[in-house]
């Protein structure tokens, strides 16, 4: 066994050893032009890189297990321990040389090891991909986020009160500029993400800006404060986008038009597909662009904005939000905020929605707005049985039925879904006395459906919908569109 874990150990060194420095000649340039010969495509890839990296991890297992047997072995009698460590140096030794060096290919060509994916929109000097959102009270701030080339290391945001003409109105503000890179992309690898926050807004008043830097800068823009005392606005609610970026542009951009005045954008979750891949944020930014930078977007985290080893490093580089949420949860993932006479409560339900009861509680019990909304991914009612969330509904619910949530805004499901009003899982005769829940889906994948669950009041498949929830003063009114502008349900509730 010693002998053939040794010949084993000896031949994976040897290809291992090989193989890298086959790589380090031929693998030399950028992954952006390996990625375009046709020798790195297809069986020939997988025959120099898989088998390098395979090869790697069975001189790993070997030599490992050949060590292990040299030092327990009794096949030399009277060999000291100092003798048998000598002996078994150097194997120890390739051992470590071989993990190096396919560690080595893997974080000098990543792109090698991974599919190759490249990004539709690389970044540029001009500053593009600009959204707004809200990381402190909407009455007074604003939150302005976009990116441009690495060559573009600082940005300046620049913003006078509509209506304002002259240089002298100009204020700007400078902003935080980080590198966000995506070692897998082929293409783009790294570009710039400028943040700033624009402090001492006057409520209710709308303002120009534009954000960049030199002699790049974006289009002016408007956006608008919240007011300090207004009971009548209104906003757009979306679950999932996730797929069919191009689509859901097309929706969003309808939405846009047909209910201008609408004053920010609810996403519930599952914004894009694979939540570490720079590329589809790329193309969802690309395509809600023309919305996000006169809108405030509101997200909530989707188990897909994640990186997929449960980090949503990217989404939160991405997003600056309210750093208001509870303790034991990642800053920004769980937050709130008051706009006019509403409340709204993100919350994080690819977390333990234990661990945020307490804080909801807590947000809920202070708030004294009219209306209460909370919005979080994982449906707490969904739209088919097979896919429950009984820890949501167990953790959250009763706090909803206590303190007058309205309506829960979910995602996940892709299917539409809006139960009767609903107080302690039973439904009630107003909307006044329960929570209504709803689930949609923006995107273009869609899941089957239960057609009959108890708590269902209206649902149906293969729809992508966005929700314009309209509030004036003691009344509320919720309907859901489809791209073509027709409402597809609507619900009323008087308070």
């Amino acid at each position: 066994m010693r002998q053939f874990t040794g010949w084993l150990s000896a031949f994976a060194f040897v290809v291992v050893v090989g193989t890298a420095v086959f790589l380090y000649f031929v693998a030399s340039g950028t992954d952006v032009a390996m990625s375009g010969q046709r020798f790195w495509r297809g069986m020939t890839k997988w025959y120099v890189v898989d088998v390098h990296v395979v090869f790697g991890f069975v001189l790993a297992l070997t030599g490992s297990v050949h060590l292990a047997l040299r030092w327990l072995g009794r096949g030399e009698a009277g060999a000291t321990p100092r003798r048998r460590l000598e002996r078994m140096a150097p194997v120890a030794l390739a051992v470590v040389v071989g993990v190096l060096l396919v560690q080595f290919v893997i974080d000098k060509h990543p792109v090698l090891v991974a599919d190759v994916r490249t990004t539709a929109y690389p970044a540029t000097e001009a500053p593009g991909d600009v959204a707004l959102t809200w990381s402190e009270d909407p009455r007074t701030t604003q939150t302005i986020q976009w990116r441009s080339a690495p060559s573009v290391s600082e940005g300046v945001v620049r913003y006078r009160p509509a209506g304002e003409e002259g240089e002298d109105a100009w204020e700007s503000v400078d902003a935080l500029s980080r590198m966000l890179e995506d070692a897998h992309l082929a293409n783009d690898r790294a570009n710039m993400r400028h943040t700033a926050v624009l402090h001492g807004l006057s409520p209710g008043t709308p303002y120009v800006y534009q954000a960049g830097q030199g002699t790049w800068w974006t289009a002016e823009a408007e956006f608008s404060t919240a007011r300090a005392d207004v009971d009548a606005f209104s906003f757009i609610y979306m679950g999932d986008v996730q797929n069919g970026l191009d689509e859901w542009g097309e929706l969003i951009e309808t939405a846009y038009e047909r209910h201008e005045d609408a004053a920010f954008y609810i996403i519930a979750g599952d914004l894009v597909s694979s939540g570490g891949d720079r590329d589809q944020w790329d193309s969802f930014f690309h395509h809600g662009e023309g919305v996000f930078a006169r809108r405030p977007i509101v997200p909530a985290l989707g188990n897909h904005d994640d990186d997929d080893h449960g980090s949503p490093w990217m989404y939160l580089r991405l997003f600056e939000l309210p750093d208001n949420g509870p303790d034991g949860i990642a800053p920004e993932c769980a937050y709130h905020f008051t706009y006019a006479n509403a409340f709204f409560v993100v919350l994080d339900s690819n977390q333990a929605p234990s661990k945020q009861a307490e804080w909801l509680e807590q947000q809920l019990a202070r708030s004294t707005a009219t209306w209460k909304f909370a919005v979080y991914h994982h449906p707490a009612y969904s739209s088919k049985s097979s896919r429950d969330n009984p820890e949501v509904r167990t953790a959250w619910c009763p706090l909803f039925d206590e303190y007058g949530v309205d309506m829960a805004l979910q995602g996940h499901d892709h299917a539409y879904l809006r139960t009767y009003p609903l107080r302690e899982g039973v439904a009630v005769k107003s909307p006044a006395q329960g929570t209504t829940y709803v689930v949609s889906v923006a995107g273009t994948k869609y899941y089957e459906q239960d057609d009959h669950l108890d708590y269902t009041e209206v649902g149906f498949e293969r729809l992508s919908t966005y929700q314009v929830i309209d509030i004036r003063g003691r009344q509320l009114t919720y309907r859901a569109f489809d791209v073509d502008g027709r409402v597809v349900d609507e619900l009323v509730i008087h308070k």
